[in-house]
């Protein structure tokens, strides 16, 4: 059984004949009590910021274990953050590899048909020099009815003059 302090102060003793004189042990139970009470006291306090402590323990465990949750979504988000942010990395190269190729191909393209162009062009500036060579050539002989009868003066011979035509008609056509 436990003692209160109230056993404390209201405890009595039998007297002997040579026993203790009774208001000394009277001032001695009372001290004794309030010490027991003021002990008391301390132990409910102590036991109340305990619970408290217990309580703040647990609050800090459980907060403890969110931050931890936290730190795990975290972790799992940016590893997924990195994973699309490589598969988007990869889709923007390969696009920009197919745009290359695409525009590669065309500028083949363009250098083929310019190359196709330039060919055609060489060809219609042959046949002109070809057209314009034989208009020469007849002017020459609408000049010369006689062909042969007439020499210039230089004594230059008619191919030499088809040549000269030809070299004056070449400054005049463009391209």
């Amino acid at each position: 059984m436990t003692l209160t302090p109230l056993d404390i102060e209201h405890a009595t003793f039998e007297r002997a004949l040579f026993g203790y004189r009774a208001g000394a042990v009277r001032a001695l139970l009372e001290r004794v009590a309030a010490e027991r009470e003021r002990s008391l006291r301390e132990i409910r306090h102590l036991r109340d910021e305990i619970a408290e402590r217990d309580e703040q323990i647990a609050q800090l465990r459980e907060a403890e274990a969110e931050l931890q949750r936290a730190v795990i979504a975290a972790e799992r988000i940016a590893t997924a953050m990195k994973d699309n942010a490589r598969e988007a990395a990869r889709l923007i190269e390969a696009e920009a590899r197919a745009q290359a190729d695409a525009m590669r191909r065309e500028a083949d393209a363009e250098v083929a048909a310019a190359h196709a162009e330039l060919a055609r062009l060489e060809h219609s500036q042959a046949i002109v020099r070809e057209q314009l060579r034989g208009q020469l050539t007849g002017f020459l002989r609408a000049l010369d009815p006689a062909q042969g009868t007439h020499r210039p003066a230089t004594g230059a011979r008619r191919d030499d003059l088809a040549d000269d035509a030809w070299a004056i008609g070449e400054e005049d056509v463009p391209g």
